[in-house]
Formats: C-alpha cells, structure tokens, sequence
C-alpha cells in the first residue's frame, strides 16, 4: 500500500484502536465487578474456605444472610451435623460487633458414605455453602460490620486429619430501610443450598417409639408427597438413634409413611426425648427433595404400628440381621459346648462324682437334682444378664466376661477354688456344702448343693465363649432387656442340659460306674483339674496387675490352707482350744479376704503394658494405627482378646503362635494388631460393638484394597484356616 493512503488512514485506525481499548477496559472493570463480594480465601491442606454474604451491604435491623464456602479436593470430604458413625461436625466460632449475633448454620442435604467394616458417615463433597444468619441491629451506628469466624473440621478421605481456617468479611452498612442489592456472582451458591434445605410448606406430624430393639417412625403429611416416591430414606440429625448400616423398611401412602430401622446399642442407656432429621424423598425422575421431621415420643405408636396392616410393600430394605429362633438355637449350641470347655470342666466333675455316688436315690431325687443344678444354671445366667444389661444402660462398657476385669474378683476365684482343692485332696471336709460331694446328703441339703454347683458353674463359664456363643451374644445385646434375657437363658439350659438328661434318663445314669473304694482315688485326682485352674487364674491376675500381687493372692492361699487344717483339727480339740482355734479361723479368713481390697490389685497402666509388649511380633491395636496402615494399603490382622479368655489363648497356640502362620504373615506383609480386653478398654469395647459380638475372641482380616471391608474369622482357629485366610486378602 502506498504511504500516501497508509497517511490518509491513520486516523480512522486510531479511532478504531481507541473504541477496541475503551472496550476492553470497560470489559476489564465488569469482570472485575463480577467477582463481588467475599472474604479472602484460605485454605488447609485439601480445604479451602472463604465467608460470602448474598447481599453487597447490611441493612441495620435486618439479617445478613453469610455463608461459610468449603471447596474440596477431589476425593476428600468434610462433615454434616450427624457425621454418622465417626467424624466430626464442622463448627464455627466467631468475633462479631457489638450487637451483632450470629445463628445456628443451616446444613445443607448431606451426601451418604459407605465406608468399609460397615462403616456410614454423613458429609460434603466438592463446593458446599453452610448459611449463617448474621442479625444486624437496628441502633449500629458504624459504616461497616467486621466479622471473623474460626471455622474447623475434619477432612478425611481414607484417613482424617483436622482442619480449619480463620477466615473474614467486611460489608458496608446501610441504613435501616435500605434496599441492599444482590451479591450477583455468588446467588447461585445460596440459591442451590436454599433449594436442597428441608422444605418448609409441607407440615409435617410424626411420632417415635423404640420397640423390639428398633425404632418406629410415623409421619403424616398434609399433601400426597409420598405418591409417586421412587425411593425413601431417612438420616437422624442426632448421633446414635440409628444403627445407619441396617436396613430401613419404609412403607408408604399418598401422606403417610412407617419407618422401622435397628435402634442403636445405646437407645436403652438413653431414651431420647425427640427424634429428628431429614427425610429424602426421590421421586420417579430422579429428583430428591428433603423434609424436616420432628418427632415427639408416643408411647402407643410401636403397638400401633404392630397391629396395623401394612401400608404398601417395602421402597426400600438393605441387609439382614440374625433372627430371634436362630440367635436361641446358637445360645443352645453354645451352652452346650461349654460344657468342654477347660473352665468348666472341674466344677462339671463335681457333679458327676455326686451322681455316681447317689446309688440309693430315688429316681425322683436324681431329677430333683437335676432340676436343682439346672436352676441354678439358669438363675446365675439371668443374674449375670441382668447386671451386664444394668452396666450397659448405664453407660459402662461392659461384655460378655466382665467380671474377670476385676483383680479383687479373679483373686475371689483363686481362694474359692484352692479351697475346693483341699476340700478334694482331703485337707479337710466341709460336710454337705457344695464342696463335699461324696458326703451323705440330705434332699434339702443335697439340693441346696446340686443349685450352687449350678451357681458356680456359671460363674466360672462366663470366662469362655464356645462357637455359636458370639452371634447369639451380639444379637441379644442389640434387642429389648425380655429378648436379651430369654437368649441368656436359652444358653444356661443348653449348659445344664447334658446332666438334667443324664438325671431323667435312668438307662443313662446305669451306665456309670458304681460306687467303691475307686471314688476317694477319683474324688482326689479332681483337686488337680482345680488346682491347674488356680494357676491359670493366676496367670490372669498377672496379666492384669504384677508379681506382687500375685505374691499377695498366693499369701492369701497360704493363709487359707492353715485356716483350713485348723478347721479340721477342731473337730478333736476340746474346751478352750476349740474356741481358740475358732477364732484363729476366722482372723485367718479376715486376713485373706484383707487382700482383695488392698493397691496391689490394681490394672496396669496402659504404659507398662506396652512394655511389657516389646519384641513380640504384634503391636498393640488403636483405631488410629489401624486407620493409618488402611491408608497406606497395608493388609492388617486384628486379633481382640483378653487373658481369662481360654478360647482366645487355646487359639493363640494352636494357629496363631504357629510358625506357619506367622511365616506367611510375614511374607504377605500383614501387620498383626493385638487389642488386649483383659481390663475393659472402651476402644475394643466399641470395635465388638460394631462387628456385634459381646465378648472375645474376635478376629478381623483385613485386605490391602483398603475400600474392601474386613473378613470376620470364626472364633475357633486352625494353622489351616488362618492360612486359608491369608491366601484371601
């Protein structure tokens, strides 16, 4: 082009140049202006979070509606206010104005987790707006308000890790009356958080009760807003009403709807005055939209519910439990095979040699025996039931064996059953008590003695959990105090079964021996099944406390073994020397039952059991260890035990201490986990709780993919299927 017209064009150029600049920096100003109004953004390691107002101003007398953002990093997540079954709610403190106050947030519709070992968790992912009303009032005299919110929370993906951040906001302040405008950019945060809240022009009447170990919820609307429900749910705004992993049997009318769920375990500690939450309603198309329930207690509305003919056909049900006559059959089972068990074994033989003894009874006399040591049986089952149940509502964490976490209670059994020694090797006779088994009894005697041997049968079986015992247990201790009891006595019949049948079966009773001179041999040679239990409860009490006070408890016996010699050497003393030797009796009893109450028995600190612990091929187990190797993909082996558990240390030597096992262990890289329950740890109290079992053994596999959930063992191991199990993760 010739210069001449490039000249000549120069100025339209720069007039085009000048409206192309005067476009962009009017384009620059508006992006600008986009941005709006909000607080500087700050982050955590996978949080970020900055406060937003929906208005670019306050207005004096009126409500500044703000709301905390939370932007997560993919794959990670925050918390609702009910973070289900572990977690932790995000909360907010804040530095406000004079006279300004800040409400409750308002939650947003939670998304659902199902985390592995049958884990639920309530949270957020991704962009999520939690509102706060800010109230302004009507006298504020500054130009601006300034607020500070310390907002905290836990973010986990498949580990946790505490977060928070302290974020701020300042806004002009208009007078009252004032119009303050829209804060454009950021309405459709408010907008999608407002249309995900609970709707508020449908009322809503509901009524709870807990019934049969679950919770009954009726609701009735005031429109058809279940009519065309593709799907149904209901999430509880308070921790521990529910158990979330159970199935939810809903049943529905037009305006009418009927929930039942598993109550949680801790429903009977504490009855709830209200249960609330969100309802999820889904229709056909896919869309959710959420209902505010509010239900009042109603005594009434389980026996209602019960008689009323059903609705319509479940939405929607998840999983399964063990039924009543299924958790009865296992009790029976397990009381049965108790009977093995080396911790009844000598108690049982009592009564055997009495029954072989009882040549001159009537058959009506054997059954009343029978009978006898039946109830006692059963009555120190129910007994035993009751106090745990007692504990349990209380709030105490208490199991199957509770008892046996007691030192001064275990040292009790040590004295009771050294003596029942003695009394067999015959140091001395205690006539027609329990303890003289080949005396000859009288009915009322001889029955009061066939009872207590059932008492202490009992006693000394809670240490043991015989197969079929753990799912009976778990199931009864999730049911109503009449279910949880009728188990428990279901499985002291099973215990007493095998002798009421030798005692009403006279063909049965035939086939034992008949008395001779073999019984004082056979009457002696039982002290020794007792004195090996006086070593093993020993060892317990070692496991519990030190060598001192196991150095105390053998004083103890000592002192007991010399009251009772003296106890038989007054039956030939005479005058002064008889009395004398009485009293010297009951010092000595005095001084031995001195011991049960004194600081030597007493747990050991948590620090000298991990000492104690160094070198072994386990570690200790705590929720945080095991969360942590999840996280790193590691396999982990949990094994939750207690010292006065047999089955636990029977399969500790057979399976668990094998070389094999601990070879393929270590090839597979599992890291073994050791929870001790001997004294009541209330981590390892929830961990059964949640596998529902009531009592150890229990044994968890879990695998390296750390989104699959851990493998239950049965509670009697082999080198075998522990190999097996290995071969599996």
């Amino acid at each position: 082009m010739p210069i001449d017209k490039t000249v000549k064009m120069l100025p339209a150029l720069l007039l085009v140049l000048s409206s192309v600049a005067a476009s962009l920096v009017a384009s620059v100003g508006a992006l600008a202006q986009s941005a709006g109004v909000a607080g500087e953004e700050q982050s955590s390691e996978h949080v970020k979070a900055r406060l937003v107002p929906e208005t670019t101003s306050a207005v004096a007398g009126s409500t500044l509606w703000v709301a905390l953002r939370l932007e997560h990093a993919e794959h990670w997540h925050t918390y609702w206010i009910n973070p289900g079954d572990a977690g932790k709610a995000t909360e907010i403190s804040w530095q406000l104005p004079a006279g300004v106050t800040a409400g409750d947030i308002l939650w947003p519709t939670p998304e659902r987790f199902n985390l592995p070992a049958d884990l639920v968790d309530f949270g957020y992912t991704g962009e999520v707006f939690e509102l706060i009303p800010l109230t302004i009032p009507a006298d504020f005299s500054g130009s601006q308000v300034a607020v500070t919110a310390q907002a905290n929370w836990l973010e986990c993906e498949d580990i946790c890790i505490p977060g928070g951040a302290t974020v701020s906001l300042t806004v002009p302040v208009l007078p009252a009356g004032s119009a303050a405008e829209a804060n454009t950019p950021w309405l459709y945060g408010f907008e999608r958080t407002r249309a995900s809240l609970p709707r508020s022009d449908i009322s809503l009447s509901s009524t709870f009760s807990f019934s049969a170990g679950e919770l009954n919820l009726l609701v009735q609307a005031t429109d058809s807003i279940f009519a065309n429900a593709g799907n149904i749910s209901f999430i509880p705004d308070e921790h521990r009403v529910i158990e979330y992993i159970a199935p939810q049997q809903i049943t529905s009318q037009q305006s009418t709807l009927q929930l039942k769920q598993k109550q949680h375990r801790r429903v009977e500690r504490q009855m709830p005055e209200r249960v609330g939450g969100l309802l999820l309603v889904t229709d056909a198309e896919g869309k959710q939209t959420s209902y505010q329930v509010n239900a009042a207690i109603d005594p009434l509305a389980a026996a209602a519910a019960s008689e009323a003919s059903p609705l319509a056909a479940p939405i929607n049900t998840v999983g399964g439990d063990v039924s009543i006559a299924g958790a009865f059959l296992f009790a029976l089972l397990g009381g049965l095979i108790l009977n093995l068990m080396p911790c009844v074994f000598p108690v049982l033989s009592l009564k055997v040699l009495h029954l072989a003894s009882s040549t001159h009874t009537t058959i009506r006399e054997q059954r009343l025996h029978g009978l006898s040591y039946m109830s006692g049986v059963m009555l120190s089952f129910l007994a035993l039931a009751a106090v745990l149940l007692g504990l349990q509502a209380s709030g105490a964490a208490a199991g199957w064996g509770f008892h046996l976490q007691q030192p001064w209670f275990v040292a009790s059994l040590v004295f009771l059953f050294f003596v029942m020694g003695l009394s067999m090797s015959g140091v001395v006779e205690f006539g027609t008590s329990v303890m003289g088994v080949g005396a000859d009894l009288q009915d009322k005697e001889g029955y009061a003695g066939s009872f207590f041997t059932g008492v202490l049968a009992a006693v000394v079986a809670s240490p043991c959990t015989a197969p079929f015992m753990g799912a009976a247990l778990g199931f009864a201790f999730t049911q109503s105090m009449p279910v949880a009891l009728t188990v428990f006595l279901a499985l002291g019949f099973g215990m007493a079964l095998p002798f009421v049948i030798l005692s009403f079966v006279p063909a049965l009773a035939k086939l034992m021996p008949r008395p001779g001179p073999w019984m004082l041999t056979f009457r002696q040679l039982l002290a020794f099944p007792l004195y090996a239990t006086v070593v093993w409860l020993l060892w317990v009490l070692g496991q519990q406390t030190d060598s001192n006070a196991m150095a105390l408890v053998v004083a103890g016996c000592v002192i007991l073994a010399f009251a009772c010699w003296l106890y038989q050497y007054r039956h030939n003393a005479q005058g002064w020397m008889r009395q004398a030797s009485l009293l010297l009796i009951l010092l000595c009893v005095g001084g031995a039952g001195s011991t049960l109450f004194t600081p030597f028995l007493q747990v050991r600190t948590a620090t000298t059991i991990a000492a104690a612990e160094a070198g072994e091929n386990y570690e200790s187990y705590s929720a945080a260890r095991l969360q942590a190797l999840r996280a790193e993909g590691k396999p982990v082996f949990i094994n939750m035990t207690a010292a006065w558990c047999i089955t636990c240390l029977v399969n500790e030597k057979v399976a668990l201490g094998s070389e094999a096992f601990i070879t393929a262990m270590t090839d597979k890289g599992v890291t073994y986990l050791k929870g001790d329950w001997t004294n009541n740890d209330p981590a390892i109290t929830e961990v059964l709780k949640q596998y529902e079992t009531s009592g150890v053994p229990l044994y968890l596999m879990f695998p390296a993919d750390s989104s699959k959930p851990a493998e239950v063992l049965p509670q009697i191991l082999t080198e075998g299927l522990m190999l097996e199990a290995l071969e599996r993760i």
